[in-house]
């Protein structure tokens, strides 16, 4: 059984073994390490030749099901060791993985299904019925019992895809009021798996400890593409408290640490060391996704020296990570973020002034990403594919709308935004959407982020002549419409906007004063009184 090509070795460069399908991906941890622990979740754990044999099964039910090359299948995904398995039982039907966060309010979930018009729903609970009619919906439960059931006929049929078809499609949340689909193809990914692994360096001795939901791409990163290489991968389910996590990175003997600021952050905090004596084992710690406190990457890197210690970017529409910063020395005073890098292996950068002229070092602009790991487009949307979509040179970019620089030595720093997008816990949020479900209980509604002692929170301004009881009906509606990391924790009610001297609403000076009033005291919703001040208040 050959490598795939993307497993690191220190002793060659450059691709080499075999650029294996999507659908063969357990493949190589089934033959070289057959009944070796694969992946846990402190319930559910499998071996490779588990994985691999129950994706079989898996995939000759949903076959018989109706799900043929091309399908759509969406997954309402949970953090459960099982969730691999389905993924690669769709490959290898050459269908296309949908992952869907099982925890959304029930109507979102309808709308996504609406809109997806999948082949088939995988999941568990009421809203496996949620879906358009005639889909069949089947319940996890019944795909385990059927990758364990060793008289359950078997998918033998594993040919590879067109790499240009789409593999799998994350929603994220859209400037349009809605979340788009964006389709990673087959191609893509394999070039990512190659491209990032020569940073990452997982191998098959690597043990990878897994945060991202199914549903956020960079469970693939941290599930998918380790065990394609035989690396063992512990899912940690539940709030990510300090202790607990360093109690997993103990007992799971973790090599390979990634995580969002925030919560690497959680795990920095704390009393107890945090050297290489205790957790010997550790061979590398990645963040990435928002930008992380320069204090936090520095205690790392101070006390794990000899850890790789990275800085990545990447947004969804470039396969996961695109973009990568080794930090090689601890600086103990830097207060500056840490950039986010140079461009991994085939993947190309440009930097854009508004004028549509590439910039020189030190001078902000729009970074645009190139190369094959660029998406396919938005699912069912040409339009906007076309808005966020370039080919120049005979490349293919995406413009991030993220505003970056590059530095004297050629690595990008990343500046801010351009637009209503941000990005909170790692999660990306396009404050548009969430402006746009509120305008139905007021005349103007804008969200924004507030800022205290060091957390950040979702805000929202509405304008309405309503009453400040309308707040309560807009919290109810959001609650029904978004998940909850997009749900604003701080209302605010205005019934006579400030205005700029060109009669607009002054959301930018209202968000200010918002912000002032919650640092002041931090309250759930504010009333703009006579007074022009925003003051706490209890319905």
């Amino acid at each position: 059984m050959q490598q795939p090509e993307w497993l690191f070795t220190f002793e060659n460069s450059g691709r080499r073994g075999e650029r294996k399908p999507l659908s063969r991906l357990f493949e190589y941890g089934a033959a070289r390490f057959g009944s070796r622990l694969a992946i846990a979740d402190g319930q559910l754990n499998y071996s490779f030749n588990e994985l691999e044999m129950g994706a079989r099964r898996i995939a000759a039910l949903l076959h018989k099901s109706g799900v043929q090359s091309g399908s759509r299948v969406a997954v309402l995904a949970t953090k459960r060791a099982c969730i691999p398995m389905f993924a690669v039982a769709i490959w290898k039907l050459g269908g296309i993985y949908v992952p869907l966060d099982a925890q959304n309010p029930a109507a979102r979930i309808e709308r996504l299904l609406n809109q997806l018009q999948p082949a088939a729903i995988l999941g568990e609970g009421a809203d496996l019925a949620r879906g358009p009619e005639g889909v069949p919906a089947i319940n996890s439960q019944r795909l385990l019992d059927c990758a364990k059931d060793e008289s359950a006929p078997v998918w033998s049929d594993c040919a590879a895809p067109d790499e240009s078809k789409p593999a799998y499609i994350i929603f994220t949340s859209g400037s349009t009021g809605a979340p788009k689909g964006v389709m990673i193809g087959h191609g893509s990914l394999l070039d990512y798996f190659y491209n990032h692994n020569q940073m990452l360096r997982f191998t098959s001795d690597s043990h990878v400890l897994s945060f991202a939901p199914f549903h956020f791409d960079v469970s693939i990163e941290d599930t998918l593409l380790p065990l394609s290489l035989g690396a063992f991968v512990y899912q940690y389910k539940g709030m990510p408290i300090g202790l607990l996590v360093r109690r997993v990175l103990k007992q799971h003997r973790i090599t390979h640490l990634i995580a969002v600021s925030t919560i690497l952050t959680v795990i920095t905090e704390g009393e107890n060391p945090l050297n290489s004596d205790v957790f010997p084992d550790l061979r590398m710690i990645m963040t990435g996704a928002e930008l992380c406190d320069p204090k936090v990457i520095n205690t790392w890197k101070k006390n794990f020296p000899g850890a790789r210690v990275i800085n990545v970017y990447g947004p969804t529409e470039a396969t996961i990570v695109c973009t990568g910063f080794v930090i090689e020395q601890f600086e103990e005073d830097r207060s500056k973020a840490y950039p986010i890098g140079k461009p991994l292996d085939s993947v190309f950068l440009k930097i854009m002034t508004e004028e549509g002229e590439t910039t020189t070092a030190g001078v902000d602009g729009e970074l645009w990403v190139g190369g094959s790991q660029v998406m396919i487009g938005y699912f069912n949307e040409p339009e906007e594919t076309a808005k966020s979509i370039v080919a120049c040179d005979g490349v293919r970019y995406y413009k991030t709308g993220d505003i970056c620089r590059f530095d004297q030595n050629g690595d990008v720093e990343f500046v801010g935004r351009r637009d209503d997008e941000i990005k909170l816990s790692g999660r990306r949020i396009n404050l548009r959407e969430i402006s746009q479900l509120a305008l139905a209980y007021g005349s103007r509604a804008f969200a924004g982020v507030l800022s205290s002692n060091g957390k950040r929170q979702l805000a929202l301004v509405l304008v309405s002549d309503h009453g400040v009881r309308v707040l309560d009906a807009v919290r109810q509606h959001l609650s029904e419409q978004l998940p909850e990391y997009m749900r604003p924790q701080v209302l605010g009610y205005v019934e006579q906007p400030v205005l700029t001297s060109t009669g607009k609403t002054n959301e930018l000076q209202l968000l200010s004063l918002l912000n002032t009033a919650y640092q002041s005291q931090p309250f759930e919703k504010y009333i703009f009184n006579a007074d022009g001040i925003f003051a706490p208040h209890q319905i």
